[in-house]
């Protein structure tokens, strides 16, 4: 039987640790996702013999089961996944699922579920190193784009998030907010509340970033966690005004892809087929594209 919760800060250290055991690497996963979204999407979790078990009640792609991740018995977990849509009188339907958690669903529960997947969802996954030096023909526009900030600001700095600057960072996303407020999109002040509340329970979450500093002003900053020891997620990265315009997105990138040690990759998260923001992400040339799928019991 699943006992579902709401995901609680106390619940970050056996999260993270299934998270980690499963080898799993993505940003649906990181515990300050689970967390800070959990009002938006009705999350849910279940720790099942060593399985973390999540429920979405969101739209499209964001409605389901997740698959068991840990190192508990996968089987088991899948049984009772089924089990408990039977007892809750819901379907069964699954998000977030890769192609490798695909195919042993495609085994385990053959026939039994029908498959989509949506481009958007699609998690963009680098390498540091490549992020971090931008060496080579395939980053010359964004090295030009770093070069170009620092010429623009020689009074800049780059901090590390700690104790004593997240009001700094929040004032980057004041500013960011007042910019973009009037947008006919809701989801700005729903990423206003969320950033406010990460960067409250910044130690708790366990998060990480940095702040660009011009003249002391604080102008662009980025809050990450890590899914695993093997990657950092990008939950987070906002520039202002003209700085934006100069180059900023793309020197905060840098800078904080340089802060890193000892972690191969950066997830920068989905583009949810935006043009705008797939093409950014095309531009840096992810190594991994994490493909997602959802998946729904075929209708009898």
């Amino acid at each position: 039987m699943l006992v579902w919760n709401k995901p609680q800060l106390g619940d970050r250290e056996w999260i993270s640790k299934c998270v980690e055991e499963a080898g799993y690497m993505g940003s649906d996963a990181a515990f300050a996702s689970i967390y800070l979204l959990q009002s938006k999407y009705n999350i849910r979790v279940a720790f099942y013999k060593d399985c973390l078990i999540r429920y979405y009640e969101g739209h499209n792609s964001r409605h389901g089961y997740t698959f068991p991740l840990g190192a508990g018995n996968i089987d088991k977990a899948l049984e009772a996944i089924k089990q408990d849509a039977i007892d809750n009188n819901r379907k069964l339907e699954f998000c977030f699922i890769t192609e490798e958690q695909k195919a042993v669903l495609e085994e385990m529960l053959e026939g039994e579920l029908v498959y989509s997947r949506d481009d958007g969802d699609s998690d963009y996954i680098y390498g540091q190193p490549e992020l971090s030096t931008l060496a080579g023909r395939a980053y010359h526009k964004k090295k030009n784009h770093v070069s170009k900030f620092k010429r623009t600001y020689e009074e800049l700095r780059y901090s590390e998030i700690g104790a004593g600057n997240t009001e700094d960072a929040l004032m980057v996303e004041d500013m960011w907010y007042n910019e973009h407020k009037n947008d006919e999109d809701n989801s700005v002040l729903i990423e206003y509340s969320a950033i406010r509340e990460a960067l409250l329970n910044f130690d708790e979450l366990s998060l990480s970033g940095g702040i660009i500093y011009v003249n002391d002003v604080p102008v662009a900053m980025t809050i990450a966690s890590y899914i695993s020891k093997d990657v950092v997620d990008i939950h987070f990265e906002k520039c202002i005004g003209e700085y934006a315009f100069n180059g900023g997105y793309a020197a905060i990138n840098q800078m904080f892809a340089q802060s890193l040690k000892g972690c191969p990759y950066i997830n920068r998260e989905e583009d949810i087929n935006i043009a705008g923001l797939r093409k950014a992400k095309e531009s840096y040339h992810p190594k991994i594209m994490l493909r997602k799928y959802s998946a729904v019991e075929r209708s009898l």
